[in-house]
């Protein structure tokens, strides 16, 4: 007998075990992102600091266009919970371009050299499918998506301040945007998430399993892209 789908995720007492499926089934191309390349170079001192300017640039225009996208999201929540987890999001990419700034400074980048850049379309490819899910996709879909993804980012992120404070010298101040971003969910956070999560998983179940996949594949284009341009 074949159980229908709804029926087993109905059934379910904790949405981490959807999120633990998820990551189940993306096992492969997390362990991709995760032992990338580029992440290994930094950490043997092989990407030249003047390459990092790529990073940091490519930084800036996906963070200008993550906030949007969750200023998006705030403004069209369905209630005070999504609103305000939407506006956390917002607040913590507000974070994040100021502590870019820090290290947008250590590596010399004038206001004219970040206007004047033509961004990549491999590293902007999943800021741009995080603005399509703002604008066409479910509150629970880009939530899922920040859930499975955001821990692996951040994973990477603190390998990548650990090895730029050790092999290039980097300030501790520079490095603040990847040690940031290295930081856990808070439960509170987490709490949040799950009730959005959990109000939307049987209707929508395929939906947020897409999302969560797309945002992956995207995060790893990011990688390869980055990657092929500094070495």
């Amino acid at each position: 007998m074949i159980v229908p789908r709804l029926y087993i995720w109905n059934s379910m007492n904790d949405i981490n075990e959807f999120i633990n499926s998820i990551e189940e089934k993306s096992k492969s191309i997390i362990k991709r992102i995760l032992n990338h390349p580029y992440i290994l170079s930094i950490e043997n001192g092989k990407i030249p600091k003047e390459k990092m300017r790529l990073f940091a640039i490519e930084q800036y225009y996906i963070i200008s266009n993550d906030r949007r996208s969750f200023a998006i999201m705030a403004s069209r929540a369905s209630d005070n919970t999504s609103a305000g987890l939407f506006e956390e999001y917002v607040k913590v990419e507000d974070k994040a371009l100021a502590n870019l700034d820090l290290l947008i400074n250590e590596l010399n980048i004038g206001k004219k050299e970040l206007y004047f850049y033509e961004p990549i379309a491999g590293c902007q490819a999943y800021t741009n499918y995080l603005s399509k899910l703002a604008l066409q996709g479910s509150e629970s879909s880009i939530v899922v998506a920040m859930l499975v993804d955001l821990p692996i980012w951040g994973k990477n992120c603190g390998r990548i301040g650990e090895s730029l404070k050790r092999n290039y010298k980097f300030t501790e101040e520079s490095c603040i945007f990847f040690h940031n971003f290295a930081t856990p969910f808070s439960q509170d956070y987490i709490t949040k998430s799950n009730k959005i999560i959990r109000s939307n998983l049987q209707q929508n179940y395929q939906e947020l399993c897409i999302a969560a996949r797309l945002i992956l594949d995207y995060e790893l284009l990011f990688w390869d892209t980055i990657y092929q341009h500094s070495i």
